[in-house]
């Protein structure tokens, strides 16, 4: 993409702030990244300082009352997402367009970066088809075996609600929804052998 994306991160954490940074620069995004404080100035003077396409922000540091601004030229075609720290509550997170989990590992949430551009029109969707990170093999590999999520989730050592995040990823780059397939998929690209599976059980 050739056009620099124009993004606004109010978030007090350093290492959060520089790993959105590294995320979006290894994504080969094209990007201007400015950083600001909203306990210092509102956030809609904010906007106006900056005129950011993209906000990023920590919706702890966020006045509860800006979302009730929305329908001002300040917002006119701005993307906001939430910055959340744990399983997103919808009371909390629903007047953003989309979330980030920081919790999450790296891959998924380069996945999830790539979701919100690629719907917001900022990058051309790829055909990622039948390409799957290594975690995402991990996932899939003990999904053919039968294991709950919370079952991987032990095992990977990762929360339950990244294994979910992995599995709506997996499905989305392989286009298959069904644990069957999903097996056999497995099976038929090395990740399993046919026998292992015998001891398995779904779920």
């Amino acid at each position: 993409m050739n056009e620099v994306v124009k993004i606004l991160v109010i978030e007090k954490s350093y290492i959060i702030r520089e790993g959105l940074k590294a995320l979006l620069s290894q994504m080969g995004l094209a990007f201007r990244m400015d950083e600001a404080d909203c306990i210092k100035d509102s956030f809609q003077k904010l906007l106006e300082k900056y005129e950011p396409q993209v906000v990023i922000a920590n919706q702890l540091q966020l006045s509860e009352k800006w979302h009730g601004n929305r329908n001002s030229t300040a917002f006119t075609g701005l993307i906001i997402i939430g910055i959340v720290h744990s399983i997103p509550d919808e009371n909390q997170t629903s007047h953003f367009d989309f979330t980030l989990n920081v919790m999450n590992s790296k891959s998924a949430l380069t996945n999830d970066f790539q979701d919100i551009f690629v719907k917001i029109g900022l990058v051309s969707e790829e055909n990622d088809s039948e390409t799957i990170s290594e975690r995402e093999a991990d996932v899939l590999r003990l999904v053919a075996l039968g294991l709950t999520n919370n079952e991987i989730a032990e095992r990977l050592f990762i929360s339950v609600h990244t294994v979910m995040t992995h599995r709506k990823n997996i499905t989305r780059k392989l286009g298959i929804k069904t644990v069957s397939g999903l097996t056999v998929y497995a099976i038929l690209n090395k990740l399993v052998e046919s026998g292992e599976l015998k001891g398995g059980r779904k779920e």
